[in-house]
């Protein structure tokens, strides 16, 4: 990326300064201390303190939950935190809670893991209400549209991205909504620097990775470093843990809603930063001064991350072996797929690998008639299916499931509580007599809660008041009591931490194991492509073009077979 920013080649931090020996000390840009928030009687901030110093990238890794989100939502005054918190922007102490509009009056701007794009508004508008905002009296000027497309054309061109102004953004594909969002917001930034000197600005990344293929992160990784070189700062919050080690300056663990560890960079390789982050041993002891006090019972292993049951109370009991059960998908084509031929056992897992665009993306959708297929097949225990003829309803009775990577819009009913999810598929079973048996199932649904090792624990909770990981655990506990035959499944462990992915890794092969379930696993992740499939299918446009197997399967192997593929296919 080149032309958003004049700057220098990128300076080291004040963190990374300090750690060579440069004899000077950090100048915090951001300091909280004392920040609690509780819901109901989930605690999820405990008395944080968090500093970000001028010129530097501090990543805030835990799980799901963790209290991560809260903490950005109390910065961009969403979440009112309790009485006794303080906010210290440059040194000079802000009243909490902050009212609306003013974190971006500070130097604060974020993009959220949802992107907080207003879908029904076109690019144009976005970028238009954002820089409205700041003109305050300003912003009830009437609006002058070319002059409006002019400046929004003029401000993709500088981060050289290319987007329709007329398309609205919930119309977008999930990483032109991520690019909207970040060029948003690092415009936003631009204007604050050039409004106020030398003040400070803050850009807060909330899960920034997760819709961008790799040349886009390299994108953000850029605009990132261009932020710290003119003295800017930016927080990181992310799962991505390579991501992390090779942005972030320092970063800090949150566990629990508390603090609980803090490292500088290349101080812990990534296995000891995921022992931290999920609380096994290596986290009794101190990665820093500053954790010392933290007590024993905040960095043992939470009940939530304990090993979870593949088959417990909560699942179906096992299917009886059948060795003759298949899946066949013949002649798939649609979307941006091709052709797709494929033939799976019971209980095997198969990933399909392929760059962003290649129609490996497209194939849970396809197969769950969520999007229109062209042509195919699909034979499940000796029966053909029509591919194009397939519904989402017909899908769901010839027990085909969908993990689509949009739980929230696509997978739960975020206003109906966890247990009213759970059954959703299978409340047919329980209604006798012109009756729903409602006790009855409360209690499947209590007992799948302690199976998937959703938390909290209880069954009386609206879905939208979980985190992401448990959210993602409801989803599949929601489809594994339908008993599949086939589960797809697009991004399963997208924006979850790594414990709750481990979680459903477990979850996933167990159900596969027991009850002859054949699975398609479409990932971008390579690593988890190569620890949970027993084979992967590599997709290039649009058609297959190579398979691994085994040993043969590694996060280099699967990268580079996918990039050579892609070079030789059409």
């Amino acid at each position: 990326m080149s032309g958003q920013f004049e700057g220098p080649e990128r300076a080291p931090s004040t963190v990374e300064h300090e750690q060579r020996g440069g004899g000077r000390d950090p100048v915090p840009a951001l300091v909280v201390r004392k920040i609690s928030k509780s819901f109901d009687r989930t605690r999820a901030l405990d008395d944080v303190d968090l500093t970000i110093n001028r010129g530097e990238v501090l990543a805030l890794v835990g799980q799901n939950g963790s209290g991560k989100s809260t903490l950005v939502k109390v910065l961009s005054g969403y979440h009112e935190p309790e009485p006794g918190g303080e906010l210290t922007i440059e040194g000079v102490d802000v009243p909490l809670p902050l009212p609306p509009g003013k974190a971006s009056e500070i130097g604060l701007s974020f993009v959220y893991q949802d992107l907080g794009l207003s879908g029904g508004m076109s690019v144009l508008e976005n970028l238009n209400l954002s820089s409205r905002r700041r003109r305050g009296l300003g912003a009830w000027s009437p609006i002058w549209w070319p002059r409006e497309r002019r400046q929004a054309n003029a401000v993709l061109k500088l981060y050289e991205v290319s987007l329709d102004l007329r398309t609205r953004a919930r119309d977008l594909a999930p990483v032109d909504q991520a690019r909207l969002a970040i060029v948003r917001s690092a415009n936003d930034l631009r204007q604050f620097q050039a409004s106020r000197g030398d003040r400070c600005s803050i850009l807060v990344l909330d899960e920034p990775t997760v819709f961008l293929p790799e040349e886009d992160v390299r994108f953000l990784f850029d605009l990132i470093r261009t932020i710290v070189n003119l003295g800017g700062s930016v927080l990181f919050i992310s799962h991505d843990l390579a991501a992390v080690r090779e942005i972030a300056d320092r970063t800090v663990v949150f566990r629990d809603g508390r603090k609980v560890a803090e490292v500088l960079r290349g101080e812990v390789d990534e296995e000891e930063l995921v022992n931290l982050i999920v609380g096994t041993a290596t986290t009794r002891r101190s990665a820093t001064p500053e954790g010392a006090g933290i007590p024993a019972e905040a960095t043992s292993r939470p009940a939530a991350q304990q090993p979870v049951q593949a088959n417990g109370g909560g699942l179906p009991p096992p299917t009886p072996p059948r060795p003759e059960r298949v899946i066949r998908i013949d002649g798939l084509a649609g979307g941006r797929l091709r052709e797709l031929s494929l033939t799976l056992a019971a209980g095997e897992i198969v990933g399909l690998a392929g760059l962003i665009g290649s129609g490996a993306e497209d194939v849970p959708y396809l197969l769950f008639g969520a999007l229109a297929a062209a042509a195919g097949t699909l034979e499940v225990d000796r029966e053909i299916l029509s591919i194009p003829r397939i519904t989402p309803s017909e899908a769901v009775r010839r027990h085909l499931a969908l993990i689509p990577a949009d739980r929230k819009q696509f997978g739960l009913g975020l206003s109906l509580d966890v247990w009213e999810n759970m059954v959703m598929l299978v409340q047919g079973d329980y209604f006798r007599r012109g009756l729903f048996r409602r006790d009855e199932l409360v209690e499947v649904a209590e007992r799948g809660v302690d199976d998937f090792g959703i938390r909290p624990p209880r069954v009386d909770v609206r879905a939208n008041a979980l985190s992401g990981g448990n959210q993602q655990k409801l989803l599949l506990a929601k489809w594994l009591l339908a008993r599949p035959r086939l589960l797809v499944a697009h991004e399963p462990t997208q924006g979850v931490d790594v414990g709750a992915r481990r979680d459903i890794y477990r979850l996933v092969r167990g159900a596969a194991e027991a009850q002859a379930m054949a699975v398609v696993w479409v990932t971008t992740d390579y690593d988890e492509i190569a620890e949970v499939c027993d084979r992967v299918v590599i997709v290039s446009k649009g058609r297959q073009s190579g398979e691994l197997r085994g040993a043969e399967m590694s996060d280099d192997s699967i990268s580079a077979a996918v990039l050579r593929q892609f070079e030789e296919v059409g």
